[in-house]
């Protein structure tokens, strides 16, 4: 008789045992597929890093191979080994217009100055121009540098009685001349500074080298504060191992810019 009486109690029991186990059951079931992910997703250690500026792609600078080396002796002497030399800030092998040409390189130690030199493949020197800084743009207009021929320039570093190894200069051709003159007298803006940079883009899209750094470096000098000029130049120095620290020290400095201002 006790017994009869206690099964209904068991039963009872047993039944809510069971409904809570299936709840349980349910909430432990994961979301459906397609559901929003968790708020703590975005911390996927496995995400990539935004590419910064300097490291896009604007190949095409550099345009030496094995081949297209010339690396011979020119100017006779013997550079004394106490004598600094030259390191040259560009590619192996780069294109040259003839706009704002600026060549740049630099030395350690004491000095006496530099003479920038260029030949041509047959070693007859085309320019020989003495100078006190690290840099130097050749006259737009001026230059004696025949439009698709291959010249060679480096420097020599005062006193030192010859020159260190040469880079590389290819003209353009004269259809490309032809077409960057074109893209020049289309390049305006909305004022000096807008104009100006239109004209720094299309020496960038021809990648003639030494014109782009000299027409970005032109600006900078007049407008120190725009650091869009410092990432533009230097995610040019950043297509060349000799122009690595350039460009860190410009994407650094357009860096700081964009922070003072906000």
């Amino acid at each position: 008789m006790k017994l009869s009486i206690a099964c209904p109690f068991i039963f009872g029991a047993l039944l809510l045992t069971s409904v809570a186990l299936v709840g349980n059951a349910q909430q432990a079931t994961p979301p459906a597929q397609g559901s929003k992910p968790a708020a703590n997703a975005s911390n996927d250690s496995t995400a990539k890093p935004a590419k910064k500026h300097a490291d896009a792609d604007l190949s095409g600078f550099d345009l030496s191979d094995e081949k297209a080396k010339k690396m011979s002796t020119m100017f006779g002497g013997s550079r004394g080994a106490s004598f600094p030399s030259a390191t040259l800030y560009a590619p192996k092998l780069a294109k040259f217009y003839g706009g704002a040409a600026l060549f740049q390189w630099d030395s350690e130690g004491k000095n006496d100055g530099y003479v920038l030199l260029i030949t041509d493949e047959d070693e007859t020197q085309i320019v020989k121009q003495p100078v006190k800084d690290t840099h130097y743009e050749l006259p737009a207009g001026q230059s004696k540098l025949r439009a698709g021929e291959i010249y060679y320039w480096r420097v020599q570093v005062l006193p030192a009685t010859t020159a260190g190894d040469p880079l590389g200069i290819k003209v353009v051709s004269a259809a490309e001349r032809q077409a960057i003159d074109k893209a020049l007298a289309a390049a305006h803006g909305a004022d000096a500074y807008q104009t100006g940079l239109a004209r720094a883009n299309v020496f960038t899209d021809h990648r003639v080298w030494f014109d782009a750094i000299g027409a970005y470096t032109e600006l900078i000098a007049k407008y120190p504060d725009r650091a869009e000029l410092y990432e533009q130049r230097g995610r040019i120095y950043a297509q060349v191992d000799a122009t690595t620290k350039l460009a860190d020290a410009d994407v650094a400095r357009a860096t700081a810019l964009t922070k003072s201002t906000h």
